[in-house]
């Protein structure tokens, strides 16, 4: 039996006039083949769907995402008794199914070099953040936030500037305050940033984080309620990144629905892309231009979720075809894990090397410079209990692990 693996996140939603060519991607179950289709059509216009049939039976909620870099849309899916990174190219057609892909639903694409990075929470109060590798189907730790009393990360509440190669993430607090997370992945040290933000009513839940990489503004999708928590309204917001403010750009008050994982955005026009279903249960695309703070609404594909917006015109003109040079992660073996004494790194040949180890909280805890780096041993009993990171930085490489200390 065939099952499909999507979701309709349900609240209250919701004219610009769209002139340039704004292409989307999406799937849908197909209803006489019992599979799942890709849908790609442009912003509002019924007479430009195509249809590509896909080897998937279902996919997961709220994991789509594009490397516009590279023209590939993602989802996580499921083919029989197969399940995986599910990648499908939109100008080739060519589609393909990594079995057991760790890739998550809290994930995005750096589109000025087709890298993808993940946050998973492997355990309560620790928000790992890996670059994924798709060609090995392999996760390299960046680095770990430990955030008190958090038991789960927030579904499609990720961003990512590709100007300046930032993930943004907008979380609850084990205080129950919303935070946004800046987190820069193209530094040879982890680092993050906290920022409370602002908000607009006693309540909020801002998810849908976009990032225009034109005039460098996050937006987002923010609900609002009260001290009970009702429900009291919709809005497309604005996130200061540096002061955490929540602007309201916009409020949707035609749509009492909207369909989880829908958002995109077209970093030509900047117009902010989100799915919604009115009060006549007609589903019906919503196009809200940043500019003018107005929005526009029009034709969706029936049935059709995980949508992105294929910026790839956008980044091969903005980034070129090399993209922004990165550093390339270095093999290593490092044991044993957990630790209590003695840690080895083994395998490491990049020549005289810098160890560093830092706590969840971002506190350099340990650093030594080596000469000879065939094989390291790092006494550790000074450390107290709990999760690492391990940064070793050579002349031209770098490489990160996490290490567990009892």
């Amino acid at each position: 039996m065939k099952k499909i693996f999507f979701t309709i996140a349900f609240g209250i939603s919701a004219s610009i006039g769209v002139n340039a060519q704004i292409d989307f991607i999406g799937a849908s179950s197909n209803p006489i083949t019992g599979n799942i289709d890709i849908i790609q059509w442009e912003a509002f216009d019924e007479l430009s769907v195509t249809t590509t049939p896909t080897i998937l039976d279902g996919y997961f909620f709220g994991t789509s995402s594009f490397d516009a870099f590279n023209s590939d849309y993602y989802l996580s899916g499921v083919s029989g008794e197969t399940f995986g990174l599910y990648s499908f190219n939109s100008t080739t057609g060519d589609e393909s199914l990594a079995s057991g892909s760790l890739y998550t639903n809290v994930s995005v694409f750096d589109m000025s070099t087709g890298k993808m990075y993940n946050l998973i929470m492997e355990t309560e109060e620790y928000i790992s953040i890996y670059e994924f590798d798709i060609e090995t189907n392999t996760d390299s730790l960046i680095g770990i936030i430990y955030e008190p009393g958090v038991i789960g990360i927030v579904a499609d509440a990720i961003g990512f500037d590709s100007n300046n190669g930032i993930i943004y993430y907008a979380g609850f607090t084990g205080d129950a305050e919303l935070a946004l997370y800046a987190i820069p992945v193209r530094e040879d040290v982890f680092s993050f940033t906290k920022t409370i933000m602002t908000t607009t009513a006693p309540n909020n839940n801002i998810t849908s984080l976009n990032f225009d990489n034109v005039n460098e503004i996050l937006f987002a999708l923010n609900d609002t309620y009260n001290e009970s928590f009702d429900f009291i309204g919709r809005n497309i917001v604005e996130l200061d990144v540096t002061t955490g403010e929540v602007i309201t750009r916009g409020e949707l008050v035609e749509f009492p629905y909207y369909v989880g994982g829908s958002s995109a955005f077209d970093q030509t026009t900047g117009t902010f892309f989100l799915v919604g279903i009115d009060t006549s249960d007609q589903l019906k695309m919503i196009g809200f231009d940043t500019d003018l703070n107005t929005y526009v609404t029009g034709y969706v594909p029936d049935n059709v979720s995980e949508i992105v917006c294929d910026n790839s015109k956008f980044a091969k003109s903005a980034y070129g075809t090399a993209g922004i040079e990165q550093t390339t992660a270095v093999n290593f073996t490092i044991y044993p894990n957990p630790v209590s004494e003695i840690l080895t790194i083994d395998n490491f040949t990049e020549g005289p090397v810098k160890v560093q180890i830092y706590s969840t909280l971002g506190d350099l805890m340990y650093s030594e410079d080596f000469t000879a780096s065939n094989k390291l041993e790092l006494n550790l009993t000074a450390l107290s209990p709990g999760l690492y990171t391990v940064n070793l930085i050579g002349a031209n490489l770098t490489a990160t692990e996490k290490i567990l200390v009892r």
